[in-house]
């Protein structure tokens, strides 16, 4: 077993858990599925992005990532409700396609280089394969041509500050007009405030996510995401022009910590 050190301590690939987030209809308060999110120990000062860093580095990722995959689908075998939608991060390991949970997409980060056999592989195996992180850098607009996704997560970096920002709010627009218009679903990540969750719907985007919404659980707490769907059922829209003066904030729900 693969041992990563950090500054505090030692961290086996055993002790490693998932987070699910849930992404929910703006419109409705249902739930869409959840994203699943790698954790490390309580206690320590593991960071996600620095260990698949670090993994991808010492050629150490596929283990690390077979790791957080069997735990996410366990995960959603004990916890997912219906028709809930596991949301899956692939760099380089795909899950078995008859894998224990029906319900599965796949995310491909939009920011890193995913290699052309494993995007492949995803299109022949039918997965549903939705772009992560979408606007974060480039946009690229040849890898929706190339690998036809079912959908797209709109960058945080694009959605936070949406409620003040009419550049922001220009660009959501536009996208969602690409995704109707190619069939795709286009999913906004980083809901982090009232405002911005007014102005995402203001915009037209049907599914959203972020701790404003709910923050991710190791058991999703079913009584917020209750009180977040009523929120969202009841939520008044206002008009986006200068929002941080017309929009008043949201009722906040039930405060979480992770």
């Amino acid at each position: 077993m693969t041992t990563l050190y950090t500054a505090t301590d030692n961290v086996r690939l055993d002790t490693l858990t998932v987070a699910l987030q849930p992404i929910m209809d703006l419109r409705t308060g249902r739930v869409h599925g959840f994203e699943a999110l790698l954790r490390g120990p309580d206690g320590s000062d593991v960071h996600p992005k620095a260990l698949l860093r670090r993994a991808r580095k010492e050629h150490w990722l596929l283990e690390l990532e077979a790791r957080a995959q069997g735990l996410a689908l366990l995960a959603a075998e004990r916890f997912l409700q219906g028709n809930e939608i596991l949301f899956l991060n692939v760099d380089s390991h795909i899950p078995p396609l008859r894998s224990r949970y029906p319900h599965l997409a796949i995310e491909v980060d939009e920011t890193t280089s995913t290699p052309p056999e494993l995007l492949q592989r995803l299109q022949q195996d039918h997965f549903s394969v939705y772009l992560d992180n979408y606007g974060e850098q480039h946009g690229n607009i040849e890898s929706i041509l190339n690998l036809r996704p079912r959908g797209l997560k709109l960058s945080g970096e694009l959605v936070r500050g949406i409620a003040d920002d009419r550049r922001r709010f220009a660009i959501a627009r536009s996208m969602i007009q690409v995704a109707r218009d190619l069939g795709m679903e286009l999913i906004a990540k980083g809901i982090e405030t009232g405002e911005d969750l007014c102005a995402a719907r203001r915009a037209g985007f049907t599914y959203g996510q972020g701790h404003y919404l709910s923050r991710p659980k190791l058991v999703p707490n079913r009584r917020r995401i209750a009180a977040t769907a009523t929120l969202l059922r009841g939520a008044v829209i206002e008009t986006v022009t200068s929002a941080r003066h017309r929009i008043g904030p949201l009722p906040t729900p039930v405060d979480e910590t992770l």
